[in-house]
């Protein structure tokens, strides 16, 4: 890392040298225009541009070996701590609580410096294409400057005027052609290695909420939502250690880990005789990584028992944007019997038939949404509006689900649209699963402001 923060340095040094370097060569420049040597000048400008982007991209190559070399390392540490582990948990008596902590902050270290590893690497790789762009450019202003000549005006042109304001707005430098690595603040290093220490000790808890059906209110299935406990007892959400995972490239593996205490939900519900199934969310960046969906075949494959009672919700935009090899793992998905939910909508735009062609099953909208939008539609001239989204996707066997539903008195409203699936506040908050749910006997039971209630309502 000492070598990656002295080519950074590096940059700025060079970046430096580059502006005084233009500089000097624009006065010449100057000079030489009012002398009447204006080719002269402009070769002059051309020869230090050139210049600088060479040395830009020899600086630019020796932070690319750099990071190469670091990223390297790193890999070989990390097989290192692996491979100990692995030895410690094969060896009886050796796996203490201390040498477990350890290891827990040796392993999260190694991740935060890999992500740091990776930042750097982007940011080399975003000043090569910079560099690059910067040199074709001046090679192509070259050509027509040589094939036009233009002829020299012997008259002088009159000089413009120049206000206050426009001598303030010709003051302000010039934006930097090469990027410049973004610098984490030391909150932001804490919380990141605080999140990376808390999922490498497994201090990952699942919260169900249910889904109710309407207007009976009777718990059709439940919503699991993923919290992650700090070693100080701070529970956070998805939105607040989701984006660090994701960074250090450890989303997938969170997933999964998710979906294996969701398999755990489902045979406990299905031992106790229930007929409620669990939807649980994945990551756009999980479902974007190479081989995750085909992996989550194999891991529902394993559980048979389960299939048709986990739900996978992706959002609206995921859906939008899927490629070839992500539609086929969930066409195999779907194939097997794993249905699929659409939520965290941003508009009511959608088709449901090609929704229901993915296995879309449920689609979430929010409830705030579909009653502004059915208010639009009260001086509207089409014949479709939003009382008819339940009927129309009830015909391509998708059920539609109002969700975040924070006040009572919007309940008769989504009645009176043909709602038929609600969740939200109103109706339960998300609550913590037993740790014996899990099958960890041994746990720490999470906190929940139900006390000792059972985790789950019983759906019927």
């Amino acid at each position: 890392m000492a070598k990656a923060r002295q080519i950074l340095e590096g940059r700025g040094a060079t970046l430096g040298a580059l502006c005084t370097a233009s500089a000097v060569v624009v006065v010449l420049g100057a000079v030489a225009v009012d002398a009447g040597l204006l080719a002269t000048s402009i070769a002059l400008l051309h020869v230090a541009a050139l210049s600088g982007v060479a040395f830009a991209w020899a600086r630019a190559n020796e932070a690319s070996k750099a990071a190469q070399k670091a990223s390297a390392d790193l890999r070989y540490v990390a097989k290192r701590l692996i491979r100990l582990e692995q030895d410690i948990i094969r060896t009886p008596g050796a796996a203490t609580p201390a040498i477990r902590t350890t290891m827990a902050e040796v392993t999260g270290t190694v991740g935060l410096l890999g992500g740091v590893v990776r930042e750097l690497a982007r940011n080399v790789a975003a000043q090569n294409r910079d560099v690059a762009d910067l040199k074709d450019s001046l090679k192509v202003s070259t050509k027509p400057a040589e094939s036009e000549k233009p002829a020299l005006k012997i008259a002088p042109e009159p000089r413009p005027v120049t206000t206050p304001v426009a001598a303030r707005e010709k003051a302000q430098p010039e934006p930097s052609l090469l990027p410049q690595p973004r610098k984490e603040t030391e909150d932001e290093m804490r919380r990141m290695r605080l999140v990376t220490q808390a999922f490498e000790a497994d201090r990952v808890e699942l919260h169900l909420q249910p889904v109710v059906a309407l207007p009976q209110r009777r718990v059709r299935f439940y919503e699991a939502l993923a919290r992650l406990r700090l070693a100080d007892g701070t529970l956070l959400g998805p939105g607040e250690f989701l984006p660090v995972l994701e960074r250090l490239g450890r989303a997938p593996e969170f997933d999964r880990r998710v979906i294996t205490r969701t398999i755990a939900v489902a045979n406990h519900l299905l031992a106790r005789g229930s007929e409620a199934i669990v939807g649980v969310n994945l990551s756009p960046r999980s479902v974007r990584e190479p081989g995750f969906l085909h992996s989550l075949v194999r891991v529902l494959d394993a559980s048979p028992e389960v299939v048709g009672k986990i739900v996978l919700e992706l959002p609206q935009s995921l859906w939008r944007s899927l490629d070839a090899d992500q539609r086929q793992a969930l066409a195999t998905l779907r194939d097997r019997g794993v249905p699929m939910s659409l939520d965290r909508a941003g508009d009511l735009d959608f088709d449901a038939r090609a929704l229901s062609d993915l296995g879309v099953r449920f689609l979430k909208l929010p409830a705030e949404l579909m009653l502004a939008a059915a208010e639009q539609d009260e001086g509207s001239a089409y014949d479709l509006g939003v009382r008819d989204f339940a009927s129309i996707l009830r015909r391509e066997g998708i059920k539609l689900v109002a969700e975040r539903v924070e006040r009572e008195e919007i309940v008769p409203a989504l009645v009176d649209l043909g709602v038929p699936l609600a969740q939200g506040f109103v109706f339960a908050a998300p609550r913590a699963i037993r740790s014996e749910v899990l099958g960890e006997p041994g746990a720490e039971k999470a906190s929940s402001p139900a006390g000792d209630r059972p985790a789950m309502r019983r759906a019927g």
